[in-house]
Formats: structure tokens, sequence, C-alpha cells
């Protein structure tokens, strides 16, 4: 095997696959990197698996040939050579030379015998949407996935797709997260509902490319496929049960308490530095036209900042976790939110003042 590589093209793939790459190293092999030229180019291939990626890098393939590479340390090699041709030759006993003008290389690989199957898919089927759409999808929800894994059916995302709209929806127990598209924006079928695990939708949103043109999101049995092309993301889907989240919604009536965005994030900010690392409630007061939020920590003293709002109609006190809804505010794009409540206890609903295709349920706490 020999090939020649321009070292930004090598750099920007093996940083984009080895987010997946085994890091406790359960089996030796899943901290390697597949690298194989052949006929359609240099792939390039890592997975832990449950999630893997496969990508093409633009390459001179002077021999074919295959090898399994350690992914940290080709990462690290190939991050710092100068900005030239990099030559990567496979010689006898599976030791890799790499070149780079003045610089030169010998690692150990491993066969291609040893690594998992490379993922293949059909070239037609499965759901086409936007980039645009699946990364605004993932990243309104991505945040109230849990990362509990002995809560495992909560460390994905539910995505759904109805005869009327396409929708993604996360929770941790504490908040839950909804994004909705219209059906019109999600083409295509073979797939009506699955349980996607948290870190192949973050892989899936840092490749998506906006001129990358139409996604497809394809079957195969218990896994998935994300045809992001010229990458392809497999990811094993989550075995269970995702939690009847509509018994959590609230009901909504009318428009709910209107509050501007970046005025209510620099109050929840502000007041929020008075607790530090703990976990105490930031109180909520509603009167009409007026919200106060305020932060008391027993050792150093508190902080509290009013707010406008809109559309209040009673008075109600209520305790969140701040981060919550600072999580929630980070993916809104509109100016201005509105706020569901009905007692100080039951659930509330935040989403933008103007349109529902995305919201956040959140848990009040006690105060």
């Amino acid at each position: 095997m020999h090939i020649r590589v321009q070292r930004s093209d090598f750099l920007s793939t093996l940083a984009q696959v080895q987010g997946v790459v085994e890091a406790k190293k359960t089996l030796p092999i899943l901290s390697h990197l597949l690298i194989e030229a052949s006929e359609t180019g240099l792939n390039i291939f890592g997975t832990d698996l449950d999630v893997g990626i496969r990508t093409i890098t633009p390459s001179e393939v002077l021999a074919p040939g295959a090898i399994a590479l350690s992914a940290k340390k080709l990462y690290e090699i190939v991050r710092e050579l100068p900005e030239a041709p990099v030559d990567l030759r496979v010689q006898e006993e599976l030791n890799a030379e790499i070149t780079c003008q003045r610089s030169r290389f010998k690692v150990k690989g491993l066969p291609k015998d040893e690594f998992p199957a490379r993922p293949e898919i059909a070239a037609e089927g499965g759901l086409r949407l936007a980039p645009d759409t699946l990364r605004s999808m993932i990243q309104r929800t991505a945040f109230a996935i849990s990362t509990d894994q002995t809560r495992y059916t909560l460390t994905g995302a539910l995505l759904q797709v109805t005869a009327t709209e396409a929708q993604m929806v996360a929770t941790d127990g504490h908040r839950l997260a909804i994004a909705r598209v219209p059906r019109e924006q999600v083409a295509g079928d073979g797939l009506t509902e699955a349980l996607l695990p948290r870190k192949a939708l973050l892989e899936a949103a840092k490749v998506l490319r906006d001129d990358g043109g139409e996604v497809r999101i394809v079957p195969l049995g218990n896994q998935v496929a994300f045809d992001l092309r010229p990458t392809l993301l497999v990811c094993r889907l989550i075995d269970g049960q995702f939690p009847n989240y509509q018994q959590v919604l609230p009901a909504v009536q009318g428009r709910g308490l209107g509050v501007k965005k970046e005025e209510l994030v620099g109050a929840l900010k502000r007041t929020s530095t008075i607790i530090g690392d703990r976990t105490a409630p930031t109180v909520l007061e509603f009167k009409r036209g007026r919200l106060t939020v305020s932060c008391v920590n027993l050792d150093l003293g508190e902080a509290r900042e009013e707010v406008e709002v809109q559309h209040a109609d009673k008075d109600l006190i209520v305790g969140f976790n701040a981060r919550y809804i600072l999580d929630f505010l980070a993916v809104v794009d509109e100016p201005e939110v509105s706020i569901h409540l009905n007692d100080p206890l039951s659930p509330a609903l935040f989403r933008p003042l103007q349109g529902q295709d995305h919201s956040c349920v959140i848990m009040p706490m006690r105060i």
C-alpha cells in the first residue's frame, strides 16, 4: 500500500473519524482506524461497535492495500507535520512509514482482517432531508439527552416520522425537548421511529455540511445509517422503550408569558453567579408586567433582577434549575419566548413566542 495525500485533507478526516474511536481500549483494534486504499480512493473507517464513521479522503493511490493504525497516534503525528504532501507506505510486517518533507515516522499497525466489517448501504431508499433541517433538530434536542448510563433508554433521542410531521424528542427525566418539522421537509419513507444514541447524533451534527446535498437516513435492522456524503455514519439503535412523553406535556392555553430572550438570559446568568456550583433553585416570581429573577446562597448572600414580561394575568412563584432554561434559550433563534405555567409544582412549557416548531418542558424545583 502506498498513498500520497495533502496534510490538511488527511488531518481533517482523521479529526472527524477519531471522534468515535473506543477510548477505553476494551479491544485493541477499536483504538485503531482502518486505512484502506483502492481504486475508489482512500477510505478511513473508525468504530466503537456502537457508532462507526467511514469517509473518503482526496488522495493519490500509488498502490492499493489496507492497514489498521492507532487513531490517536496517527492524528498526533499528522497534526504536527508541515503543510505539504504526506506519503504513507505500508512495508513488510505491517509497518507503516509516514513521510512529509524532512519528517519520517515508522508506526506498527494491525491487519485489516481484525477490524470490524466496514458498513455499506443501498444507493437508494430511506428518509431524505436537508442538512440544516437535521442539524437544527439535533441541536434543539441534544442538550436534554441524559448522560446517565443507568437510564439507558434516555441516553438517546427519539426520531418519529408521521404522515404530517417529523419530530425528535429527548429527555433526562428533569426536562424534555421537542423539535418538529413539517412532513414535506422530510422526503422518502422506510423509517417511522428510531431511538438514536447521543454520540451518533453529536457526531452527525459535526459532519453535516450545508453544501453536501440531501442527507439520507437509512434503516439497517437494529442499526441506522446517516449518508452524509462523502461520509457514512452508522449507529446501533438503543434497544428499549422510550418513555411516554405525551403524559408530561402540559396543557397550553393562550399565548403564555412573553419575555425577551436576551433579557431573560442575562438575568439568569447574572443571578446564578451567587449560587456557584450548588444546585439551589433560581426563583422566578411573576407579577403583572414584571418578572423577578432571584437566587439565594446562605453562605454568600443573594442576587435579584427584574425583567419585563407580557400577558402576565396572575401572580406566581416558581423555582427552576437555571441551567435547564439557559440550555433551551441557547438554541432559540427568535427574539422572544413564551412561558406557560399552571402552578408552582407542575411542568412548565418554554417555547418561542412566535412558533411551535420546538419547545422544552422543564420540571420545577421546590423552594
